[in-house]
């Protein structure tokens, strides 16, 4: 079970990956296709985490990669909210034929557990 706190997080994400995606790659070009694929992981006598990877195909990474290098605020909650907030590990990069991302988080078993230095553990 994801707290709310972690799931609206992890949705403003994946709803920032989709709205660039709407003005930039995938779905702004005929032949761009996206594939989402998430699963549970569940180390031996750890904390289960959730991985999603988003992957972009058949996009002209030309102009997304142009943009003049320009992080907005969905890459930065990618990039830095997500590993600070929850110890989350993410990945972000222009592939040849379109975006890659993918983001693991700990599934926190309680909301009295926290993240201290990056790993996940009882307070």
């Amino acid at each position: 079970m994801l707290p709310s706190g972690v799931v609206q997080t992890l949705a403003m994400a994946v709803h920032e990956l989709t709205t660039n995606a709407v003005k930039y790659a995938a779905f702004s070009q005929q032949t761009g296709r996206i594939d989402i694929r998430w699963r549970i992981e569940v180390p031996e006598d750890q904390v289960p985490w959730i991985h999603v990877d988003w992957k972009e195909s058949g996009v002209e990474t030309r102009e997304m990669s142009a943009e003049g290098g320009r992080i907005g605020n969905g890459r930065r909650l990618i990039d830095e909210a997500l590993p600070y907030q929850f110890g989350a590990r993410t990945t972000f990069a222009f592939e040849a034929d379109g975006v890659r991302c993918t983001i693991a988080l700990p599934v926190f078993a309680s909301l009295t557990e926290e993240v201290k230095d990056g790993h996940f553990g009882p307070s």
